[in-house]
């Protein structure tokens, strides 16, 4: 049976696709998802699966502490932190639980995840939206993108409630 980690990242490296270097985009050149801004030292352009794979599991997947959350936002944290960075989708997560914003995924916030109700996902998806829109509205040759974005969202929903089941 494969791991979460494995299922998170089936989605997550169908929506983010191969090697591109869009001059909009302001993460610089990707190559499965993965930024020449946020890995600096990286050959992108040459990256392997197995290399994409490691990232994601040591950057992203453990820095985040998915493993500590229920399934479903484990999964949606993940494709956060890839999307917007470890920090920020740790914020976006804690400003839907409610609970003390620190960008850290530690024990108030897992216990507030384990607590959380049926709907948690479609906020915290929708707080995604919200930020995505917030960054069309401050840098408008972002907009563009939005409809990626949103979409992304929506197809991540999907990818869930058709992969996770009883791992909620």
């Amino acid at each position: 049976m494969a791991s979460l980690f494995d299922i998170a990242l089936q989605h997550v490296l169908a929506v983010e696709g191969g090697y591109a270097n869009d001059p909009a985009d302001r993460g610089g050149a990707t190559r499965f998802g993965i930024s020449q801004t946020a890995h600096p030292t990286l050959d992108i352009e040459r990256m392997s699966p197995e290399d994409a794979r490691a990232i994601y599991r040591d950057d992203y997947w453990d820095r985040v502490h998915c493993d500590a959350l229920p399934g479903r936002l484990a999964v949606a944290l993940f494709d956060a932190a890839v999307n917007h960075g470890p920090r920020r989708a740790v914020t976006l997560l804690q400003q839907t639980l409610g609970v003390s914003v620190d960008g850290i995924n530690g024990p108030v916030t897992q216990a507030a995840a384990h607590a959380a109700g049926a709907d948690t996902l479609i906020d915290y998806l929708t707080s995604r939206a919200r930020f995505y829109t917030d960054i069309t509205l401050a840098e408008s040759t972002q907009s563009r993108f939005l409809n990626g974005w949103l979409r992304r969202l929506f197809l991540l929903h999907t990818f869930i409630h058709d992969n996770i089941g009883d791992l909620a």
